[in-house]
């Protein structure tokens, strides 16, 4: 069994923008996905619903809003004993915690395309800060956010009890993501 916990941080994932926002999310390009190490191999996982609220110029980061949502019970670490595992009180617990959210308090250019989020990550109702880091590329008429940031699942009480042991599931855990927008920024 696959027991992945993590990430959802994220997230969020990723990156947030809030919600007055003029560009839409296309989930069918988007992903939001984690990795980590049990009993020292890596385990990939990921979520399957998440939703975004986001005004992003790259011209002007610093106006922008974004808030990320995701759908705790949504994830999958690669199997269905793990993806019911994580989903209990022990890890995300999603009937208490259901959902986690980023909110990007600033966003600064960091130069060459690529940008820095800073803002709360909240899990099981746990806020922390994090710093994200990630491009921006148009793709046509749309334009993709694509990056990811560091977690530390025991921050978030995710793996608790006989789970905390970082020998048998790594407290590093890392949330990449790729988001697609399409629209225009508002101002």
């Amino acid at each position: 069994m696959r027991f992945s916990i993590l990430v959802a941080a994220v997230l969020a994932t990723g990156l947030t923008l809030p919600a007055l926002a003029a560009q839409t999310l296309v989930p069918a390009k988007s992903r939001l996905g984690f990795s980590f190490q049990q009993m020292g191999v890596t385990v990939d996982g990921g979520f399957k619903q998440y939703s975004a609220q986001v005004n992003f110029d790259p011209a002007k980061p610093e106006t922008t809003q974004a808030t990320f949502s995701v759908d705790l019970a949504s994830i999958d670490v690669g199997g269905p004993d793990g993806n019911a595992e994580v989903r209990r009180k022990a890890w995300f617990d999603t009937a208490a915690h259901p959902k986690a959210t980023f909110t990007a308090k600033s966003v600064k250019a960091l130069g060459g395309g690529k940008f820095e989020a800073r803002g709360p990550l909240v899990i099981k109702g746990i806020s922390r800060d994090i710093v994200a880091q990630f491009t921006a590329k148009p793709a046509g008429s749309d334009l993709v956010l694509e990056g990811g940031f560091p977690v530390k699942r025991l921050q978030y009480r995710l793996g608790e009890g006989a789970w905390a042991d970082t020998e048998t599931v790594a407290d590093d855990v890392h949330v990449k993501f790729r988001f697609t927008l399409t629209g225009k920024p508002g101002q």
